[in-house]
């Protein structure tokens, strides 16, 4: 159900999910980035409705939010960031998944049917024949290619750092305390998100959107480790237990 901003998918969820007969018939909620961060409102409804199914299940960067110099080439690097922040805040919050709405467009962000031309992963000069990745695709792998279907999320406790604690719309700024969507910066300070895979291998996705190096500690169970994440930087981590845990449920950073 639902399939729109974060805004408001509490209040839909709250709204089916509170029924005598309709839950029987609603496996989750799909919602879209577009104003924001909103994992309050996901964690609210997977507290409430544990039953429902959390799925990201649109986003994108339209292509007026370029910084200027950006290039079809390079893009922008703060894009890359986003989607990051986005996908660990929802797969915090309880989604099973994150989809990413354009995986290819062509030079002019396109096609679209209403000119609102976007970014994408990959952009396509079709005059060319030229093909460019762009920064999403490296952060987005770093979700993709070590967190495989049937892991397991992992309580992660990130201590001693800053957050943001503001609100979120598609159209505002900060001197409101509000920021637009795909917005991170060191105000959010460490994040990360931390998970069982199949092969009880544990996996620990870190993201630094300021522009200091973060000196951190990463423990879980008798395991820990000492890194350093340079600013505007993304690392994954990989445990190797001595022995498999089924029942891992905590890693503090």
């Amino acid at each position: 159900i639902f399939d729109h901003n974060k805004d408001h998918v509490y209040k839909w969820a709250k709204a089916w999910y509170s029924k005598t007969v309709v839950p029987q018939y609603v496996h989750g909620v799909a919602y879209h980035w577009y104003t924001g961060d909103g994992f309050d409102q996901l964690q609210s409804i997977r507290k409430e409705f544990p039953q429902a199914a959390l799925l990201a299940s649109e986003a994108t960067w339209e292509r007026w939010r370029w910084k200027p110099g950006t290039t079809l080439a390079s893009g922008d690097w703060r894009f890359g960031e986003g989607y990051a922040h986005d996908i660990i805040g929802d797969l915090n919050a309880g989604s099973i998944g994150w989809i990413d709405w354009n995986l290819l467009l062509d030079q002019d962000g396109g096609p679209n049917h209403v000119d609102n031309v976007c970014d994408a992963v990959a952009m396509a000069n079709l005059s060319t024949g030229e093909l460019f990745w762009h920064p999403q695709y490296y952060y987005i792998g770093h979700f993709s290619k070590h967190i495989p279907r049937g892991s397991r999320v992992i309580e992660t406790e990130v201590t001693g750092s800053s957050r943001y604690t503001g609100t979120s719309q598609y159209n505002c700024s900060a001197k409101d305390n509000c920021r637009p969507y795909g917005v991170c910066t060191g105000v959010d300070g460490l994040q990360a998100t931390a998970f069982l895979r199949p092969d009880y291998r544990i996996v620990v996705v870190a993201l630094n959107c300021g522009d200091d190096l973060l000196d951190f500690k990463i423990r879980y169970g008798p395991h820990a480790l000492r890194a350093a994440l340079p600013g505007h930087a993304i690392q994954t981590y990989i445990f190797e237990p001595n022995e498999p845990d089924e029942h891992a449920n905590e890693v503090v950073i």
